[in-house]
């Protein structure tokens, strides 16, 4: 392996990682909290490209390099936290901001409290002082790996994609935390070797594994873009409270299920399946939605549609087909729809998309 590679590998990372936060910035929509999420993510990707570059040319640096080690993990919690539950629950934040704090606070000791020189990686440090840098990191790491392997058995098990949403949001989901799994492996491993030009395999490897995760966020679904999607997976990142089970049962049936592409979906339906009152559905749909469960059926109904359009798998499917596809029961039921939550006719917006 060359010597430059690494540098030039580094360097890589930062642009890319700017690119990706300039993209979010123009591209992405809604939600505005998602929105901070993977831009807090692309910021940390492009502080460990400075940093490896940093340290590259002048050696380690802790500042340099152990920063972004924080906030890289604790963005993807929240990041997977956000997309299948639309929300963060205080345990979540409570974690990210453990992680971010602790990182900060070590740092903070050994410059000012115990000054131990920013060249010195913690974990090479004999006595009480290196054992605690350990075990901290050790005990973090295995948290991290815990929940990634549980969200990757959630979504083995209880994900059928037999959507468009599930197809790319498993596979995207499932590389980003394998690639994070291993690259939690090479940082891990990293910890052995002093950082210098000649042994440097475990840096260049983490950071090829950084490069592609970078490159993941910036070719992530679309959808994710404007997405009110909502998707569960079980208790996941939920803990119980009462007075819940009814928002977890109506996403579980409405959202993870798609039960608004069901051609006989209506109230009397929807309310026998969810053993509640018509009364009790109404005001839980306008106090959650502020709309009726129609709309909200044909909103999420056009909203597939587009998706399916932008997929570019569907170019030889006429609107009728592509109408069935999204749930309707006919085109002119497609084209009512599309007119007052899209605006324009579903006809041009096909010929835009494959034009």
């Amino acid at each position: 392996m060359t010597v430059d590679l690494i540098a030039f590998l580094a360097f890589g990372l930062f642009i890319q990682a700017a690119i990706l936060f300039a993209e979010v910035v123009i591209n992405f929509k809604k939600p505005i909290l998602l929105k901070i999420i993977i831009l807090i993510i692309s910021f940390a990707f492009a502080w460990r490209g400075v940093g490896f570059l940093y340290s590259y040319y002048y050696g380690y640096n802790r500042w340099a390099l152990e920063i972004p080690q924080a906030l890289l993990p604790a963005g993807a919690i929240c990041l997977f936290a956000y997309i299948y539950e639309h929300k963060l629950k205080w345990h979540i934040i409570f974690f990210g901001l453990s992680l971010f704090v602790t990182q900060l606070l070590i740092l903070l000791y050994f410059r000012f409290i115990d000054p131990v020189n920013a060249d010195i990686p913690l974990w090479s440090l004999s006595g009480v002082r290196g054992k605690i840098a350990k075990y901290l990191k050790v005990f973090f790491v295995i948290i991290l790996f815990s929940i990634n392997l549980r969200i990757i058995l959630k979504i083995l098990t209880k994900y059928t994609p037999q959507n468009i949403y599930f197809k790319q949001l498993r596979n995207w989901t499932l590389w980003i935390l394998v690639l994070q799994f291993l690259s939690g492996i090479s940082f891990v491993t990293s910890h052995y070797f002093k950082f210098d030009k000649y042994n440097n395999t475990a840096y260049f490897i983490l950071l090829l594994f950084n490069y592609i995760l970078v490159l993941l966020l910036l070719f992530r679904p679309k959808f994710l873009n404007r997405s009110n999607l909502k998707i569960k997976l079980g208790d996941l990142f939920d803990k119980k409270v009462d007075g819940d089970l009814s928002t977890n049962l109506f996403v579980e049936m409405f959202f993870t299920n798609l039960y608004y592409l069901n051609k006989d979906a209506s109230v009397e339906d929807l309310k026998t399946k969810l053993s509640v009152s018509s009364e009790m559905l109404s005001n839980f749909l306008y106090n959650n939605y502020g709309t009726g469960l129609i709309d909200l059926i044909n909103k999420n109904r056009i909203n597939y549609f587009i998706d399916l359009v932008n997929t570019g798998k569907y170019g030889n499917y006429t609107i009728d087909a592509l109408a069935q596809e999204a749930g309707f029961n006919s085109r002119f039921h497609l084209y009512k729809s599309f007119k007052k939550f899209h605006g324009g006719t579903p006809s041009d917006f096909v010929r835009s998309v494959h034009d």
